[in-house]
């Protein structure tokens, strides 16, 4: 169940970043409104996945998610650059991200 809880975690900040980004600088109020729930419930969620899961594997795959998710979701929806090189790094975080998984011993 934790690693459940550490995959929405990644989730839910790929989402806070998005809402945070279409808040406009926290100038529109229920994207704004939007940011802070995603925000509270990925550390919410990280939290209770971190009581099982090594805090450096946790934190690296959480973060991994998030930072894959939102690369993803500037390219589909806001007109963000793409080439081959975001790939290959993107790919390195997603091996990065697997390995730690399968070292970890849980």
């Amino acid at each position: 169940m934790d690693w459940l809880y550490l995959i929405i975690a990644g989730l839910c900040e790929m989402a806070f970043v998005v809402t945070m980004k279409l808040s406009d600088g926290f100038k529109r109020f229920w994207f704004s409104v939007l940011t802070i729930v995603f925000m509270c419930g990925s550390f919410f969620l990280l939290s209770h996945a971190l009581k099982t899961i090594p805090i450096g594997t946790g934190y690296a795959i959480w973060t991994g998610i998030g930072a894959v998710g939102s690369v993803v979701m500037g390219m589909l929806f806001f007109k963000e650059k793409k080439s081959v090189a975001k790939l290959v790094f993107m790919a390195m975080i997603i091996s990065g991200v697997v390995g730690l998984k399968l070292t970890s011993g849980v």
